[in-house]
């Protein structure tokens, strides 16, 4: 008996020892993608380290469109400086005035198909670490928070801020408001306006471009909405709990520089697992939420392959009342509903595969929006030529090159060159562009041709470990001109200083 104990109880042990090895081979090889998920999730742990902490809880009403909120924002001031004031954005502001309106006048009746509809966001009280403070409002439209703290910020010294407040929808089909189908508050909560080498940058919301610069942040978010709504959202869905005719939605985002909150309450999803990212597509159009959902799953993969892999575990792609073609937020992109009509079916595949795109270019690499759009929006319309050089060949990525990015876009400026009135600079802000038309031509189209010259230059292996390389340094943070054109100085052992110079400030 002694003896058959022994043996079983090295039975037992042998067991033991190969299901730990299996595990841990589990892990370690990349079987059922557990490997990219631990790495995944340690990678944001670790970036979200040290970052601003955003807590949000919203009650969502339709019917009144409104939002009301409680926020409580852990502040850091990771600069070396002392600040004797904060500031947060207060973009809902943006859209209180007809006369200031965030659109070009062109493009008013588009914006807003059933007359100007003001939205704006209403404070109601704002306390640091526990107190009262006092508070200016200012900018060009009251969208510009200065808090009046007791005392300068030292460096690496944290604060507790929190605010009440109500924002207000307007009936718009640009980026925030509402349409017939959907609401969209977006750029909707006070956000940290970024203090960096050059202070406090405190811009208004443009017109032209994309008018945006933040840094990333973590937030834990969560939405009461009546319970025949979905939400789309930044972020990962930790719980859902009923509340009477309610839902609570708890939704937590590592890492991210912006929280897009989506909801329509005749939403159809479909999904797809790419990698351990989870793509869901949410429409209301038929066939064509299929579609969009096929065009982000190959470009996502395509791009994990190509400039490093995609951290989150989540991305949707969301079907909008909204007129503007795509708009990126972190791991969510707005696409035109008119995209996805039969008609308009190879511009959903051009804009979808473009925004997913700028989850890199701008989501985990960010850049200053304003003064340097060039290096997010050139850099994503060639990622989006790439993609189509991948998946349908070089003579189709030619095509598009030749007739849609790029030169096809460049080329519609060229019955001013004999004029001699093009500036061609890319290279400055967006408010110095006289109309989405410039601006569109030269930082997408032009951008796009600076880093094609490059990789017909260097070839495509490293003009893809330059961009790996410019990914890897740069993720979660805000990056310059002079980041990019030190990973490719790094890579071919050139010095590309002169090259970027000569596109950016001058003629091809």
């Amino acid at each position: 008996m002694r003896f058959l104990f022994k043996r079983e109880t090295k039975i037992l042990l042998t067991i033991i020892v190969i299901a730990v090895v299996v595990a841990l081979l589990l892990i370690f090889t990349g079987v059922f993608g557990l490997k990219s998920s631990l790495e995944g999730s340690l990678k944001l742990v670790h970036a979200s380290k040290g970052l601003n902490q955003y807590e949000i809880t919203v009650d969502f009403d339709p019917d009144s469109k409104t939002l009301v909120c409680h926020q409580s924002v852990l502040y850091k001031n990771k600069s070396e400086d002392l600040l004797t004031h904060l500031y947060f954005h207060l973009y809902p502001n943006a859209f209180q005035y007809e006369d200031r309106a965030v659109f070009e006048k062109s493009d008013m009746n588009r914006a807003y198909p059933n007359g100007f509809s003001p939205g704006s966001i209403d404070l109601s009280s704002v306390r640091i670490d526990g107190e009262d403070v006092n508070y200016v409002l200012g900018g060009y439209s009251e969208d510009i928070l200065m808090l009046l703290t007791e005392g300068d910020v030292a460096s690496d010294q944290k604060l507790n801020i929190e605010m009440e407040y109500t924002v207000f929808l307007p009936d718009s089909m640009g980026r925030f408001g509402y349409g017939e189908n959907m609401y969209k508050m977006v750029n909707w909560y006070p956000i940290a306006c970024v203090y960096d080498e050059n202070g406090w940058n405190l811009d208004p919301y443009y017109a032209i471009g994309d008018p945006f610069y933040s840094d990333a942040a973590n937030h834990e978010v969560t939405v009461k909405a009546p319970a025949d709504y979905i939400l789309a959202t930044t972020g990962e869905l930790k719980a859902k709990k009923k509340e009477g005719k309610d839902i609570s939605w708890q939704i937590q985002a590592l890492a991210v520089r912006d929280f897009a909150l989506l909801a329509c309450n005749g939403f159809e999803t479909v999904s797809k697992q790419v990698g351990k990212t989870l793509i869901t597509s949410y429409f209301y159009t038929a066939d064509a939420g299929e579609k969009a959902l096929d065009y982000a799953a190959k470009s996502l993969s395509f791009f994990n392959e190509v400039f490093g892999v995609y951290p989150y575990f989540q991305f949707a792609v969301v079907e909008s009342d909204f007129y503007i073609g795509g708009m990126e937020y972190p791991n969510l992109i707005m696409l035109d509903h008119d995209l996805y009509q039969k008609r308009n079916s190879g511009y959903l595949e051009l804009v979808t595969v473009h925004e997913t795109a700028h989850q890199w270019w701008y989501g985990l690499v960010g850049n200053n929006q304003i003064t340097d759009a060039w290096m997010d929006e050139g850099l994503t319309e060639y990622s989006t030529l790439l993609y189509y050089g991948n998946r349908y060949g070089e003579k189709k990525e030619e095509e598009i090159y030749q007739n849609i990015i790029g030169e096809g876009k460049y080329n519609i400026l060229s019955s001013l060159w004999s004029l001699g009135i093009l500036d061609e600079t890319i290279h400055r802000p967006i408010y110095e562009f006289a109309d989405w038309t410039f601006y569109d031509m030269l930082v997408y189209g032009k951008g796009a041709m600076l880093f094609h010259s490059i990789r017909e230059e260097i070839g495509e292996e490293k003009f893809f470990q330059s961009l790996q390389k410019y990914y890897k340094e740069n993720q979660f943070q805000n990056a310059g001109k002079s980041d990019i054109i030190q990973a490719f100085n790094q890579v071919t052992g050139l010095d590309w200083q002169q090259h970027f110079d000569s596109w950016l400030y001058d003629g091809p």
